[in-house]
């Protein structure tokens, strides 16, 4: 599952799309000579994201093995660089070298992925004699350099050597824990093979752990030793869990052994976490913590409790201030998530929005006159104690009052923009503060912004204004480049109109979708969003090309041909496909197949059947739910016999699974639920069964499964029914109770075929009481026309 912090590396590359970040633009002059320089005869160089890969002719790379990383600062890549080639030339191993300068930066990066960061050089050796021999040379020829840890490996001596043992490159199994949950996602992950053949998936935590059958070698027991040493102190905090980690810091929640004070520690790792100007994450952890020390005295700041160095980690101990974070506080109180939340409270949170900003606006005057310019106010920074007051918790972007610059770390939307000092810099954040209280809605177009404002004034009882003057001071803090141009598409205002002009932006949108393709590249159509850590683009249905063209497909647009063969060609080379209806081939099958593309779309059905076999989730976004939902539709338009009766097989298994009960949960997870994920999902493939004169079973199990998730459905503080998954209200199309809407009318309005009595009574027992409520209701016309003909009245 995608956490927040894994968007963040698919922001640098595009400032439109998300983009995989090794596709950002470098030249020449910023490759590394090592990289530029044509390797000896038979050599082989390839590129392969942030690397280029060199290998030795004659010599296969071995599969999975103990790798070599060499982690070194910028200052010391390219003489580095040169060092590591030489010596795998010589000594004929393979390696892999950081394509440039600007690639090794993005590696470090604070947005970074935390375990690659430091994965700038490194070497295959071919058996544990050949790393002992590597190690000692290489040992001799860097010496100790300084470079950031290479997470998850283990440091051989002082210097920039780093060992781990590693899968083979192009090696994949599923995700361990549970593979065979339902509701499990098939993430493929890097695979480790054991002794007996069976796959294993890669340890790639950010801590040094060997696999149960490989021995360590005698080269690395005496750095293992070192590793495993005990510190000379104890560490003062106990219970200590994560609350964020990026790349070269991370946040904790701890208490002090000493006095059980609850605290926050703030971690940082030297020369990783690199920001624009260079600097890495203990020099913006020192400056934070001499800055927190010099305003001790004020009640806006967290009290400094202690700093370490532990293994070389940097950790700064600030008080952890009773109360709520201003994000959390917000959430909780927003009206705006029903009509009648909105007319009731509207006003009173209004109020106390505007309140809590002008608070925080003390805490920021406060800081002013120390000489201190915040760059960043991010609500989840921002903590309300029980009394009012307000602490500011991250000063990380605290600068001098006369810096202009923008903020080298933090989150979009909450920065203040470059030319801003001091005041102008405060009032600037303190405009965006306010609009994110009133409306909580990322923007980046200069005209959503104006939309936002306007809209928060018709809202919320305001002062007369106060959406016009927001606009014009956000407006001209972000300079002239940042303003609506005057022949700009007012696309935000046209969606936001009263009464949208829906067949105009239509074409606005397809026009959008045509503009954005890119049939050239191989690995996407068009641009998306991110659906894994490496997920990007694709054919995918529920992420990829395949819904993009259904989509086009469905309002009537035209699809070019060279658009159904890319999503074709894509689907028929990809080396290790999903069969899912969402995330694989079966939705691809579908789509070419409404397309008009018949052979190709039974051509790519063909290749999904044997991994068909294969899947064990039951749902409807890559499981059994929505293959067997799509083998009966193309049984349908084909007339395949075979096809149909792999569906009911298939239904045969769901049902089983059904009447042993609900799903069950994952350890530390809730149970699967909703329409993609849930019992819903296959709950539609039992209606879809019953409808095809499959029985009065199938509708049967339809209210059951679909009982599961509205069992789920709880009344939240604002008066809706949403389904509940133990901490949050999921009002949300593909897994919460607005996907439960399609199987529930499905339910509700099919029809009770010819049977006793007693027998619908029984299926009726099973239904959830909305779906009961619903199925009474639908039925009432032909009961009143029923009695009606009884007692000789017209109908």
């Amino acid at each position: 599952m995608m956490k927040l912090q894994d968007y963040d590396r698919f922001y640098r590359a595009d400032p439109d799309f998300f983009e995989f970040p090794e596709r950002l633009a470098d030249d020449a002059a910023d490759r590394l000579s090592a990289v530029l320089r044509e390797p000896p005869r038979g050599w082989e160089r390839t590129e392969a994201g942030w690397w280029a890969r060199l290998r030795p002719p004659g010599v296969r790379t071995a599969g999975q093995g103990w790798r070599i990383h060499v982690s070194v600062t910028l200052p010391q890549l390219e003489r580095t660089a040169e060092i590591v080639r030489e010596y795998c030339v010589h000594r004929g191993l393979a390696c892999d070298l950081v394509r440039g300068v600007t690639a090794a930066r993005a590696l470090a990066d604070v947005r970074a992925d935390r375990l690659t960061s430091a994965d700038l050089m490194v070497l295959h050796p071919a058996d544990e004699a050949g790393l002992a021999t590597a190690l000692g040379d290489l040992a001799a020829l860097l010496e100790p350099l300084p470079g950031p840890h290479v997470p998850g490996a283990l440091r051989h001596g002082p210097g920039p050597l780093y060992v781990r043992y590693a899968a083979a490159e192009d090696r994949r199994c599923p995700a361990g824990g549970h593979p065979t949950a339902p509701g499990d996602e098939h993430d493929l992950v890097p695979a480790l093979e054991r002794p007996d053949g069976t796959l294993v998936p890669e340890d790639r935590r950010p801590v040094f752990r060997l696999p149960d059958w490989v021995a360590l070698p005698e080269v690395l027991h005496a750095d293992l030793e070192a590793l495993l040493a005990p510190p000379r102190s104890p560490f003062p905090y106990l219970g200590v869990r994560a609350v964020s980690l990026t790349t070269g810091e991370g946040t904790y929640r701890a208490t002090a052994s000493d006095t059980d004070r609850p605290v926050l520690l703030h971690e940082a790792r030297p020369h990783a976490g690199l920001d624009v100007r260079g600097d890495d994450a203990v020099t913006r952890l020192t400056r934070e913590r001499a800055l927190l020390e010099r305003l001790a005295d004020l009640d806006c700041v967290p009290d400094v409790v202690g700093r370490h160095v532990r293994a070389g980690h940097h950790f700064l101990a600030v008080e952890a201030p009773e109360g709520r974070t201003l994000a959390e506080a917000a959430a909780a109180a927003f009206p705006l998530s029903t009509e009648a939340r909105a007319r009731s409270e509207a006003a009173d949170y209004a109020k106390w929005a505007l309140d809590v900003a002008d608070r925080v606006a003390d805490a920021l005057t406060a800081l002013q006159r120390r000489g201190v310019r915040l760059g960043e106010l991010d609500p989840e920074h921002i903590v309300l104690r029980p009394d009012g007051r307000v602490v500011l918790t991250r000063l990380r972007t605290a600068t001098d009052l006369t810096d202009d610059r923008p903020p080298t770390v933090g989150e979009e939307g909450f920065t203040a923009p470059v030319g801003l000092r001091g005041a102008a810099a405060h009032s600037h954040l303190l405009d965006a503060l306010r609009l994110w209280l009133l409306l909580p809605v990322p923007h980046r177009a200069p005209a959503t912004l104006r939309v936002l404002t306007e809209t928060v004034d018709e809202l919320y009882p305001l002062p007369p204004d106060f959406g016009a003057t927001l606009l014009s001071r956000l407006r001209r803090a972000a300079g002239p480049g940042d303003t609506d141009r005057a022949d700009a598409p007012d696309d935000a205002r046209a969606l936001a109109a009263e009464q949208p002009d829906w067949p105009a932006l239509r074409e606005r949108l397809v026009a959008g979708l045509h503009a954005m393709a890119t049939p050239e590249r191989t690995d996407r159509l068009f641009p998306g969003t991110p659906f894994g850590p490496a997920s990007l683009g694709g054919t995918s249905f529920g992420h990829g090309a395949a819904g993009v063209l259904y989509a086009l497909h469905r309002v009537g647009a035209p699809v070019p041909g060279a658009y159904a063969d890319w999503l074709a060609d894509a689907a028929t080379r990809d080396p290790d496909p999903r069969p899912g209806l969402y995330d694989g081939l079966h939705g691809v099958a579908l789509t070419l197949d409404l397309l008009g593309h018949r052979d190709r779309a039974l051509a790519v059905l063909e290749r999904s059947r044997p991994l068909d076999a294969r899947v064990v989730r039951p749902d409807l976004a890559g499981g059994q739910a929505g293959i067997a939902l799509n083998l009966l539709r193309f049984a349908h338009v084909t007339h395949d016999t075979a096809l149909h009766d792999a569906a009911l097989r298939i239904a045969d298994d769901l049902a089983a699974l059904v009447l042993e009960g609900p799903p069950a949960p994952r350890t530390g997870t809730p149970a699967p639920y909703g329409l993609l994920h849930g019992p819903a999902g296959i709950a539609l493939l039992f209606l879809h069964l019953y409808e095809d004169g499959g029985g009065a079973r199938f509708l049967e199990l339809a209210d059951r499964a679909l009982g599961f998730d509205i069992a789920r459905c709880a009344t939240g503080p604002d008066g809706a029914l949403t389904l509940f998954d133990g901490t949050h209200h999921l009002p949300y199309l593909h897994g919460g109770s607005g996907g439960l809407a399609f199987p529930a009318a499905g339910a509700a309005a099919a029809p009770p075929r010819p049977g006793p009595r007693r027998h619908a009574r029984r299926r009726a027992a099973h239904l959830p009481r909305p779906v009961r409520a619903q199925r009474r209701a639908a039925a009432r016309p032909g009961r009143r026309r029923r009695r009606a003909r009884r007692h000789g009245r017209p109908r």
